[in-house]
C-alpha cells in the first residue's frame, strides 16, 4: 500500500497490537458512551469509538480528535455489509465490503485508491480472522472473543506483522471496526439503532 505519502496518519496507526472492546455496562439500564475503546496491549486506553448516527461511528483519540470513520451505507435484511471509511478530517479512505450475507460472513475487503487488505475467517464458527495484502501476503490478524458472557461484550486483538506499514494497520482497525458493525447488524432489529 501507498503508506503515509498520502497524508499524515494519527500514531495510533504506528503501534503494534491493538485491543478493541466494548466498555462494560450496566446490563438494567442503557448505556450511554462509547460504544468501544481501543487500547494498548497493557490495557492503557488509546482511543474511543463514539456512534453518531445508526451504524455511524468515529474514532476519536483522548484529546478528542476524529481519527477515522466507518460507516454501513447498505442496510436491508437481504443486504450484504457495505462500508465507507474516511480519515480524521472525513475524507474518503475506501471502502469494506462483505461479499456474503450478513449472518454468515466468513471474507470481507478493505479497498482504497492505493491497496486493498482481504481478511478471512478461518472457520465458520472461527474466532481467526487472517489478514492478506493485494500481493496475497499475510499482513496480521484479528482474534475475536467473548469476554463477558452475561452480555455478550466483545474484544478484538488485532495483531499486525510488525513489518505492516501504518496505512495498513489504520484500515486493519477500520476492518475490524467493521467486524464489530457487522455482529451488532445482525443481532438488531434491521432499520432502527442498535
Amino acid at each position: 500500500m501507498g503508506g503515509d505519502e498520502t497524508g499524515p496518519v494519527h500514531e495510533l496507526f504506528t503501534l503494534g497490537r491493538l485491543i478493541l472492546a466494548e466498555p462494560k455496562r450496566p446490563v438494567l439500564r442503557r448505556y450511554h458512551g462509547p460504544r468501544m475503546h481501543v487500547a494498548a496491549e497493557d490495557g492503557t486506553v488509546l482511543a474511543h469509538l463514539h456512534e453518531r448516527g445508526t451504524f455511524a461511528y468515529v474514532l476519536q483519540d483522548l484529546a478528542g480528535r476524529s481519527v477515522l470513520g466507518v460507516d454501513l451505507v447498505s442496510k436491508g435484511v437481504i443486504a450484504r455489509p457495505r462500508f465507507r471509511l474516511t480519515d480524521g478530517d472525513g475524507l474518503p479512505l475506501g471502502e469494506a465490503r462483505a461479499p456474503g450475507r450478513v449472518n454468515r460472513t466468513r471474507r470481507l475487503d478493505v479497498r482504497t485508491g492505493s491497496g486493498a487488505l482481504r481478511l478471512t475467517r478461518t472457520a465458520v464458527m472461527g474466532r481467526t480472522w487472517l489478514v492478506h495484502d493485494q500481493l496475497d501476503r499475510a499482513v496480521g490478524r484479528v482474534t475475536v472473543s467473548t469476554w463477558r458472557s452475561m452480555d455478550g461484550l466483545q474484544r478484538y486483538e488485532v495483531e499486525p506483522d510488525p513489518r505492516t506499514e501504518s496505512e495498513q494497520r489504520r484500515l486493519l482497525v477500520a476492518a475490524t471496526v467493521c467486524l464489530q458493525v457487522i455482529r451488532r447488524w445482525s443481532s438488531a432489529p434491521y432499520g432502527t439503532a442498535a
